[in-house]
């Protein structure tokens, strides 16, 4: 994640907030993925694949069911071996993780094990009552998607009538709970002109967190890559985003993007020409995200247990957790697959092989592959052009 309110502002809310708190019992800074570490990565849990909703661009192809879903034995024994490994934070994702209806009993296992966590979510299902019950169970912050301020354009991405008014009752009933909240867009042709009323939404709506995802190919996402932007329109969607965090630098709220850890580039380019005497503070900043953080700071397990090196790369699995522990999988065992994704940065391809960003980029590895067929190609969305090596 790119957080341009930090970099351009030195202003973080959720950020900060989750960075002050405490996990497996002790104080750590590096509790986000920015700051998380290769044996202690941030999990994204998709524990279910099941979903209320058809979204478009959904990279787990959700539906209305899934075989072979994780028990809540299961979840128990995980939980228990993440807690050994001192992982930071576990995101909570799916398919839509709230109509799992074991699910605040599967929040009740990380609670009581002394693990953070966090939700991402349509919204829809976050009632008053849910809401209470989240906040009860720990829950630090609830990422709600919203692809809109247009009620429509929301729920033909969505592909279910209401969907909109649901998701921000949603965002009301656990903002009430007091829950730190976010709003959530992928951006693709069809909604990133609609960035500038969304965002006044959202501080309309008194949310933390203004949160804006770049396509990503896989699941039902591959389908429809040609709705991605294409240069122009991303670099509209940056520039809003930039000069935003400038302007809003005194608002409670963050501006970030994920997905992308190009637009890092962009911001630092942005600096040496407008503000150079910031350029080094920034570069340091971005730096400690070391860019795409794909099978290092972030790790992926599915609703069946199966683990990945990044939630966009189904591509990879590196074992299982009903059949290995997760510290045999990601830390004493990795197979080859892993072990080569964490040492690519020295042998990437293209402009991305030549950039002088590779310290705090290193471009997406999955649109690289699913662009190029190789995962250390270079990531064909950058803007930016790094001069020929002589």
């Amino acid at each position: 994640m790119i957080i341009f309110s930090k970099v351009l502002g030195n202003k973080g809310t959720v950020y900060d907030a989750l960075r002050a708190g405490a996990a497996c019992g002790r104080d750590v800074p590096d509790d986000m993925i920015r700051f998380s570490k290769e044996q202690r990565p941030v999990v994204v849990w998709n524990i279910t694949r099941r979903c209320n909703l058809r979204c478009e661009h959904c990279y787990l192809d959700a539906s209305d069911t899934a075989d072979d879903e994780m028990s809540l034995e299961d979840f128990g024994e995980v939980v228990n071996d993440l807690v050994k490994c001192e992982v930071p934070l576990i995101i909570f994702s799916g398919g839509e993780p709230l109509v799992r209806k074991d699910f605040f009993e599967i929040l009740k296992l990380v609670k009581d094990a002394g693990l953070k966590s966090v939700i991402s979510t349509n919204g829809t299902l976050i009632t008053p009552e849910n809401a209470e019950r989240l906040a009860e169970l720990g829950v630090r912050y609830v990422g709600v998607s919203l692809d809109a301020a247009c009620p429509e354009i929301h729920d033909r991405f969505r592909g279910v009538k209401g969907s909109w008014e649901k998701a921000v009752e949603g965002v009301r009933n656990a903002k009430t709970a007091g829950i730190r909240t976010g709003l959530r867009i992928t951006v693709t042709k069809d909604n990133y002109r609609e960035l500038p009323a969304l965002l006044d939404l959202a501080l309309r709506e008194g949310v933390e967190r203004f949160c804006v995802y770049h396509l990503i190919p896989t699941g039902r996402g591959a389908s429809m890559i040609a709705k991605d932007l294409d240069k122009n329109e991303r670099e509209w969607v940056l520039s809003f985003l930039y000069e935003k965090s400038i302007e809003l630098r005194d608002k409670e709220i963050e501006i970030l993007t994920t997905d992308s850890p190009m637009d890092g580039v962009y911001i630092l380019e942005r600096l040496r020409r407008e503000n150079p005497e910031a350029y080094a503070d920034a570069r340091k900043l971005l730096a400690i995200g070391s860019g795409c953080t794909i099978g290092t700071k972030i790790a992926n397990i599915d609703y069946r247990g199966d683990v990945m090196p990044c939630h966009f790369a189904p591509e990879i699995v590196v074992g299982n957790v009903r059949e290995k522990t997760f510290a045999q999988l990601w830390i004493k065992e990795p197979c080859n697959e892993l072990t080569e994704l964490r040492e690519i940065s020295s042998r990437l391809k293209g402009k991305c092989g030549r950039c002088d960003y590779l310290d705090v980029c290193r471009g997406c590895r999955k649109r690289a592959l699913f662009h190029t067929g190789d995962w250390k190609g270079e990531d064909p969305s950058c803007l930016y052009d790094p001069p020929a090596r002589v």
